[in-house]
């Protein structure tokens, strides 16, 4: 098959962004990433560097905070906070020509969650994380290709990531059709040496995700847990579970089929190590966090299918409450 999208573009140069850029442009592709500041000297001084499972590799990629620069890209990776997104419109419209495929590499419930689905809720976006449907209506299908990424990595420095896990992502069209494209997508992303599945029900991978954001993420900036904690203390448990039966409970509602059973579940987080959340991370460098995605738009897909969520709503507020009053000295 195949391997086309010869212009790879990536927006974001955090930990998602340089880990996807230094996996493919060590297997070969020309990667183009939108960076700034601190990041954006960085990667054109030293270039792209990944610490993984597969070892350390440092690759070359061209690196501009002036989308015009880039130009129009075949391929383009969304990898900032889901709450920068809004604004990052202008930055990108230079990087999306009339074919570009756009594929959101973020956390939290997407904007284009209600996109492609019919019955009561076609037509319909996420307010939390899309207020006024600006992104729904510039980015949605066919310009869009529906990701979810299990990685857990941290950014120690500007234009580095490291990760001790495996590296695994989920594609599919927002309608749960296959498609070539689908396709020819996943082999690339397999090819750069991360574990790609095409789905055809693709938000039962993103349930799965958000069930693991919410019982990890808020909680780790109240206690300042690692991924290892979280998941084995004794002491938040019982906590946990509460939260992770609310998650199941809501994903059903929503007719998702999540293969999870709690005590592997949580053998699995506990697994992880000591890895800090990625909002854990902006809480610790007094970042804003993505409790919108990651929280508020969960409470507002329960609200509308009139569900309680009580645990999690406290986490949440808790959660918001420590980054209104600051990171911790």
């Amino acid at each position: 098959m195949e391997a086309s999208f010869p212009r790879i573009g990536i927006a974001g140069a955090g930990a998602i962004g340089c880990t996807l850029a230094a996996r493919l442009a060590c297997s070969g592709r020309a990667v183009s990433l939108l960076a700034r500041g601190a990041t954006l000297e960085a990667l054109r001084r030293d270039g792209v560097r990944l610490t993984d499972r597969q070892g350390s590799h440092c690759a070359r990629v061209t690196a501009s905070d002036r989308g015009a620069e880039l130009g129009a890209q075949d391929l383009l990776f969304l990898c900032t906070k889901s709450h920068d997104l809004p604004a990052l419109l202008p930055a990108i419209e230079p990087l999306l020509g009339a074919d570009t495929l756009v594929v959101p590499v973020i956390n939290g419930v997407p904007w284009w969650y209600f996109l492609g689905e019919r019955g009561r809720f076609a037509g319909q976006h996420v307010e939390a994380v899309d207020p006024g449907g600006r992104l729904a209506a510039r980015l949605a299908p066919p310009q869009l290709i529906g990701c979810v990424a299990f990685i857990t990595v941290e950014s120690p420095a500007p234009g580095v990531a490291v990760t001790s896990n495996p590296l695994r992502m989920v594609f599919g069209e927002p309608d749960n059709r296959p498609s070539e494209r689908l396709e020819r997508l996943r082999a690339l992303i397999e090819a750069a040496g991360i574990e790609a599945r095409a789905s055809e029900r693709i938000r039962d991978a993103l349930w799965t995700k958000l069930i693991a954001n919410l019982t990890s993420n808020p909680l780790s900036v109240i206690s300042g847990a690692t991924l290892e904690e979280v998941y084995s203390s004794p002491d938040l448990h019982e906590l946990v579970c509460d939260l992770l039966h609310e998650g199941l409970l809501l994903a059903a509602a929503y007719g998702a089929r999540v293969e999870l059973d709690p005590p592997g579940f949580l053998a699995r987080g506990a697994a992880m190590g000591a890895v800090r959340t990625s909002m854990l991370q902006d809480h610790a460098r007094g970042r804003p966090l993505e409790l919108a995605a990651i929280g508020d738009a969960v409470l507002e897909l329960a609200a509308k299918l009139d569900i309680a969520l009580p645990r999690s709503r406290e986490i949440i507020a808790l959660a918001r409450f420590c980054s209104r009053r600051g990171r911790p000295r």
